[in-house]
């Protein structure tokens, strides 16, 4: 895909955090970027200074005060951090990514309890900065952003929402809001293709109104306009599966307007079952998709799928079924995504798993990763490399913190790129000197 690769320039200083919180990140994210970076091989030195320049400038004041000072934790980690790395591996070489929550001095707190003005500011600042096309933008933001008297709505019902996605008996501990935007960073060479995603519960959970409801109103009057024959098909499909949540996630690449035709948006929902036969379900839109890249996607990723899971001894058959290890209450299983363009009338469906739900350690699941690259002739599967990547990160793979560092995988397939698959991290929150 086309995309306009922003690249860093001097440092913004209108939102600049306080020394001591942009101390705090730069510690916390600096050394796992420098780490992947290099680890990738994909960088040279100027490009991987470059990166962190971008890092610098654009992302670490707007991570928001340090973990002792901050108003709120960060729902987009299981550590509780604002910034999730992530490597990509496809036929071509790794590449380092990196989602963050623009949080911003005030997000979380009393004047701002879900970090929806932070984000509205945040991200309109960075199109503005970088040249990005506003028209989708700015049409996500008035469907998705709630006001105020709707914020305070949520805060109201949240926790009796929270308790209707429960499994029977369940509990689980206070949420004190919904996170609302999230921006992600593809490295590519000096810059960055840009990405922003939208959380619809707020509006949801104050309103009563369905987020497919809202999504399908918001894209079939989108402009430019996304191809309505994928539209329809995601819809259709969606419609005739019990999904609990819907759609509970939206993204959108960030991208010049010459650019719009093949720019994307995201849909986002989770399964309550694992097994092969949804994976199957949902990657051909429940046989709708039955195109040469679909059926040899499935093909590649039926190979893994144990491992993917943990479960490397394998599994007994395409509708087994595994319970989660962490005894999450939301009892979401598996994720997908409909990637839908302007000029593409044929979605693409990506599969998630969050493997923090199947981690029984670090230690295992580098070993099941390492299986996975051999199976798919990738060399980060040689001689012990990927633990070495993971250990230069991260630290050891042996450890006691309370949780796993492996976060979430991804996988998709391509005939230009072949397997495509992103592995992501929940970097742990050091001690504050």
């Amino acid at each position: 895909m086309a995309t306009k690769v922003m690249t860093a320039t001097a440092r913004n200083g209108e939102s600049v955090a306080a020394d001591a919180d942009y101390t705090y990140w730069e510690k916390h994210c600096a050394p796992i970027l420098s780490s992947l970076l290099k680890s990738t091989g994909s960088y040279s030195p100027a490009e991987e200074e470059a990166q962190l320049r971008l890092l610098s400038d654009y992302v670490l004041p707007h991570l928001g005060p340090r973990p002792s000072k901050a108003h709120t934790k960060s729902h987009l980690t299981q550590s509780g951090s604002p910034f999730q790395p992530s490597i990509n591996f496809s036929a071509v070489k790794p590449r380092a990514r990196y989602c963050w929550e623009p949080l911003g001095p005030h997000g979380g707190s009393e004047s701002d309890p879900f970090a929806v003005q932070a984000g509205q500011e945040i991200i309109s600042s960075l199109f503005k900065t970088f040249g990005f096309y506003s028209g989708w933008k700015d049409s996500f933001m008035t469907t998705f952003a709630p006001s105020p008297d709707e914020v305070q709505a949520t805060q109201a019902k949240l926790s009796g929402w929270i308790a209707e996605q429960l499994p029977p008996g369940a509990s689980f501990p206070p949420l004190d809001r919904v996170p609302f935007t999230f921006v992600a960073f593809e490295l590519k060479g000096a810059g960055a293709a840009v990405k922003a995603y939208f959380n619809p519960k707020t509006k949801e959970i104050a309103t009563g109104i369905s987020p497919n409801e809202m999504t399908w109103n918001l894209l079939r009057n989108l402009k430019p306009a996304l191809n309505p024959a994928s539209l329809d098909m995601v819809a259709d499909f969606l419609t005739n599966r019990p999904v609990p949540s819907a759609i509970e996630l939206l993204g959108i690449d960030c991208v010049d307007e010459a650019n719009m035709a093949d720019a994307r948006v995201k849909l986002y929902v989770h399964t309550r079952n694992n097994s092969f036969n949804t994976v199957r379900d949902y990657l051909t839109l429940g046989g709708r998709l039955q195109d040469k890249r679909t059926l040899d996607g499935l093909d590649a990723l039926r190979k893994i799928w144990h491992l993917l899971l943990q479960e490397p001894e394998g599994i007994t058959d395409d509708d087994y079924d595994k319970p989660l290890y962490s005894g999450s209450v939301f009892y979401q299983k598996a994720y997908f995504s409909f990637e839908l363009r302007p000029n593409s009338e044929l979605p693409e469906v990506k599969t998630y798993l969050p493997t923090w739900h199947y981690v029984r350690s670090d230690e295992e699941t580098v070993q099941n990763y390492e299986e996975i690259f051999r199976l798919c002739g990738q060399e980060w599967g040689q001689d012990g490399r990927y633990k070495m990547v993971f250990e230069d990160a991260f630290g050891p793979v042996k450890h006691n913190r309370p949780t796993p560092v492996h976060c979430d995988a991804s996988f998709l397939y391509s005939e230009e790129k072949g397997i495509y698959q992103t592995l992501y991290y929940s970097p742990p929150l050091e001690a504050e000197n």
